[in-house]
């Protein structure tokens, strides 16, 4: 299989599955919510242990969907942006490409399983990132849209008990005054709370992160701004952040009782399943390219300083003409 063959397989069978025998034979002996738990934590996709919360919230989502014969709900919230300091900004290019292929293979098993099937919506947080980041409107818009497109490219091949789309969280606010009354109620608060609360580990964490995302000459011209300013700047980011995360319409439609939250790593009650099978940089931050080995073909996704790293590294540029997005004319393989 050469490298065309492979994305072209990857975008057509990701989620073709047939149910082994044992799989038949865990659902007679246990029942279905039992298989989709099984599978959804399976260590084939699974990166990190499941703790308790996230077992019990997962288990619980399970059971009232599955009760109520209902297709199963999968959140994956995310920044909603291309990170500006990859070349392929402010599109989606292969990393987005090869997550969406890596999540299908991971719901395949269920969806094979489970008649009513899955809706999963990525929740797009891209109506902060201006604020947060000083990324321009059209540069998420962009994002967005490249998104949507690959999305459509994907369901070509979905079977039908299958959805899979974006959402964006600040479409579910009619009155958009009452989003920005509560994010200023909650801004507050949690200004307070990195000022006496947040350890210092914790918020050490934050500011890294913050400064990693700042464009300083994106929507606004921060450039010359002093370090002082600069450095204010970068400790709103994760007020920003927090607040943001705690608006109550983004916590029902991400974390209600019947949700499965999905991320790359680590957040509380989710299941932490990376990105590809052999990486865990975050899609939007990260830029997708093909490692070629004896075993065959490896999608990874590289962060900054990976790429850093691998522009050292001699590479072919397979052109692929896949569809018609810019990011998709050619694919890195290295």
């Amino acid at each position: 299989m050469n490298a065309i063959e492979y994305i072209q397989s990857e975008l057509q069978h990701c989620t073709d599955y047939a149910l082994t025998d044992d799989d038949k034979s865990l659902i007679e002996t246990q029942g279905v919510q039992a298989f989709i738990y099984a599978k959804l934590t399976s260590k084939k996709f699974r990166k990190w242990a499941v703790n308790e919360s996230s077992e019990q919230q997962a288990k619980q989502a399970i059971k009232l969907n599955v009760s109520a014969g209902k297709p199963l709900q999968f959140r994956y919230p995310f920044g909603g942006y291309k990170l500006w300091r990859m070349p392929s900004s402010p599109e989606v290019d292969w990393a987005e490409f090869f997550s969406i292929a890596y999540y299908c293979k991971y719901l395949a098993p269920v969806v094979a399983a489970y008649e009513p099937g899955i809706e999963f919506r990525f929740a797009s947080d891209d109506v902060i990132i201006e604020r947060m980041d000083n990324i321009p409107a059209a540069d998420t818009n962009a994002y967005f849209d490249s998104f949507t497109k690959l999305l459509e490219q994907f369901r070509q091949f979905f079977p039908t008990n299958f959805k899979m789309d974006i959402v964006r969280i600040g479409d579910l606010y009619e009155d958009k005054d009452a989003m920005e009354q509560e994010l200023a109620v909650n801004v507050e608060h949690f200004k307070q709370e990195y000022a006496t609360v947040v350890t210092a580990e914790k918020k050490q964490k934050m500011l890294t992160t913050s400064e990693l995302n700042i464009r300083w000459d994106g929507a606004k011209d921060l450039t010359q701004l002093s370090d002082a300013d600069k450095q204010a700047v970068i400790e709103m980011g994760p007020v920003y952040h927090d607040a943001y995360c705690a608006l109550s319409k983004r916590r029902e439609f991400n974390r209600g009782e019947d949700k499965i939250v999905v991320f790359t790593t680590v957040i509380p009650n989710a299941i932490a399943i990376g990105t590809t099978k052999s990486s865990v940089t975050k899609y939007w931050t990260g830029f997708g390219v093909l490692e070629a080995g004896d075993a065959g073909f490896k999608a990874k996704i590289l962060s900054p300083a990976q790429l850093r790293q691998f522009n050292n590294k001699q590479y072919e540029l397979i052109d692929t003409n896949l569809f018609d997005q810019k990011n998709f004319v050619a694919l890195r393989v290295y």
